[in-house]
């Protein structure tokens, strides 16, 4: 028997044409979406809580904001219109009070880990810097033993590194003067962010990056700030392990545009310059002479006290990128800051001089111990880092299984929750006239100083805190009372840094200085002049 079949007697199998296909899929998504917006906006846990209509239902205006620098800024104005506490994220809540900065961060208890987004941050690496590991016992036995370099002998041996960059510095401002004594003008946010960058060199990996006196290196403030912006943004990304994945895998190599490509760059350089600091660590060895006791001499010595181990070459690797972006990005910021605000408010600079010149009768005496008794020159700071913290955005943590209360109110597991720094350094129940820079805040009324001190989280809080503070602070004020002890100082012409009615939302106040957040700050001026006193 013999079967013959036309095609005729199959039924129809109503395949979709590509137009019909297309349509379905474009359907199934947008039915999706709406979904999702309708679930946001009325069942999600977070529906309750005030903010902007598509912050609330898309996490792409952050990473937008990101993108321009402006989040901490566009955080500050939910703040100011909707009250304490915000939705700036479907799963996302930012808070400006105390209670919310002793819950989340003071609390060493506190049940919260970094957030997803720190995953992304040293992808390129391969390894976690100690500043964005997440896993809470791992950083504790980081920081263990890192606290080797940071402690107080630590510092005090490296104070002479810190005060060869800052004497480099004080030379290059004296020089190009004219007739009348007055040097060229200079952009003082540039010459800040060199002394950065060098002595951090100095202190890190043995040998200064060189900045202040030559041209070779200048390109690396351009390169880390580019790092930092893509970096920032693509931590935000959906699908963040796909990202993290690729920047850290040899198809960064193909991905267009120059931020992208310098991710590998800076941290292949900071992998280099780790290795010529071990090279110069055996050689010394080799040769029975004595280490150069910086900061890398303790790393490499430092030892956990509780297991006996030390830092693997993986995550001194990391830490050496870290060192770098922090070292230098904060100093740079704050010192071309707190010139801004000294010009800008002469009663404050006349009397920081006169503390610093009656202090010390040569510049030889400015150092340890003497330069920490200054107490209107370290208020100075203290207000300059609260006006504009280097961090000024939340620093987002991941509540855990069991839930967080925040200022009375139930965090579920799961929801991202901050302090924007910036925030809560301009909320007026800590900091009455906070968009003032009043260094006496810091010096009156005891009980005010008690409580401005709690709200002060320029370094962050808690065990996850900047562990670099207090050579940032010395490295700070060397620099400044130098400076001022040196040299007369005045504006170039118009004072720049400051706010302006055309530089968009939040940035009209000319009495602010102005950085563009891109985790690492961008900023530019004051443009000053320099003549030596009594010239």
């Amino acid at each position: 028997m013999t079967f013959n079949i036309s095609q005729k007697q199959w039924p129809a199998l109503g395949y979709p044409s590509l137009s019909n296909a297309i349509f379905i899929c474009g359907t199934v998504f947008l039915l999706y979406h709406i979904g999702v917006t309708i679930y946001r906006l009325t069942l999600h846990p977070l529906a309750k809580y005030p903010g902007n209509f598509i912050e609330k239902i898309s996490d792409w205006p952050l990473i937008f904001q990101c993108n321009s620098g402006d989040r901490h800024l566009r955080i500050n104005a939910l703040h100011e219109k909707y009250g304490s506490i915000v939705r700036i994220g479907p799963n996302k809540l930012s808070f400006n009070t105390l209670g919310a900065l002793e819950a989340i961060h003071t609390n060493r208890r506190a049940n919260v880990k970094r957030a997803e987004w720190y995953k992304t941050i040293d992808a390129p690496s391969g390894e976690f810097s100690t500043q964005s590991v997440i896993d809470k016992k791992v950083h504790a036995f980081r920081r263990r033993v890192l606290s080797h370099a940071f402690s107080e002998k630590a510092i005090r041996d490296a104070e002479q590194f810190i005060q060869q960059s800052v004497d480099t510095l004080i030379r290059k401002m004296g020089e190009d003067t004219g007739s009348d004594g007055w040097s060229t003008p200079k952009d003082f946010s540039i010459w800040a962010t060199y002394y950065a960058f060098d002595f951090t060199g100095d202190l890190a990996f043995g040998s200064s990056f060189e900045m202040l006196a030559s041209e070779e290196n200048r390109y690396m403030p351009k390169m880390l700030m580019g790092v930092s912006w893509f970096l920032y943004w693509a931590g935000f990304l959906p699908l963040g392990f796909i990202w993290r994945a690729i920047l850290g895998s040899r198809l960064m190599n193909y991905i267009p545009g120059e931020a992208a490509q310098d991710s590998a760059k800076f941290f292949h350089l900071a992998s280099s310059r780790l290795s010529d600091r071990f090279a110069a660590e055996e050689a010394a060895q080799a040769n029975g002479k004595e280490s150069r006791r910086d900061i890398f001499h303790y790393i490499l010595r430092g030892r956990d006290p509780e297991t006996g181990l030390g830092l693997t070459r993986a995550q001194l690797n990391a830490d050496a990128g870290l060192l770098i972006a922090a070292g230098s990005d904060g100093v740079g910021l704050t010192l071309s800051a707190t010139l801004f605000y000294l010009l800008k408010n002469p009663s404050v600079f006349e009397k920081l001089q006169e503390e610093i010149r009656t202090s010390f009768s040569s510049l030889d005496e400015i150092c340890t111990p003497k330069i920490n008794q200054l107490r209107y020159l370290h208020a100075v700071f203290e207000e300059t880092l609260r006006m504009t913290p280097a961090i000024p955005s939340p620093l987002p943590r991941l509540v855990e299984r069991g839930g967080l209360d925040i200022d009375g109110i139930h965090i579920p597991q799961g929801i991202d929750v901050g302090v924007p720094h910036y925030s809560i350094h301009h909320n007026e129940a800590y900091f009455p006239q906070s968009w003032s820079f009043r260094p006496e805040r810091w010096l009156e009324d005891k009980e005010a100083v008690s409580l401005a001190k709690r709200a002060f989280c320029a370094f962050s809080k808690g065990s996850m805190d900047c562990i670099g503070r207090p050579v940032a602070y010395l490295a700070m004020k060397l620099a400044l009372a130098k400076l001022v002890y040196t040299y007369e100082i005045e504006i170039a012409g118009e004072l720049t840094g400051g706010g302006g009615t055309n530089l968009g939302p939040g940035r009209e106040r000319q009495h602010e200085y102005q950085m563009i957040d891109w985790l690492v700050g961008y900023r530019t001026g004051p443009i000053v002049r320099f003549r030596r006193r009594g010239s």
